[in-house]
């Protein structure tokens, strides 16, 4: 992932399908690190605030 960038936003694939099945969001430039996993679900505040980021010109890493 790139660095210091904040919030990081990382797409995360099923490694038995290859699909992308949820985002990974990365806070804080130093340790202790949060990583949250967000469902692609449009009820999850995370994933509201994660389509607002892409709204605004966010754009996620892709997956490995």
């Amino acid at each position: 992932m790139a660095y210091p960038t904040n919030p990081i936003y990382k797409f995360l694939k099923d490694p038995l399908t290859n699909e992308v099945v949820t985002i990974l969001k990365h806070i804080g430039d130093s340790e202790p690190f949060i990583i949250l996993n967000i469902p692609f679900n449009e009820e999850n505040t995370d994933y509201q605030e994660y389509l607002q980021w892409v709204a605004d010109g966010g754009v996620a890493e892709a997956a490995d």
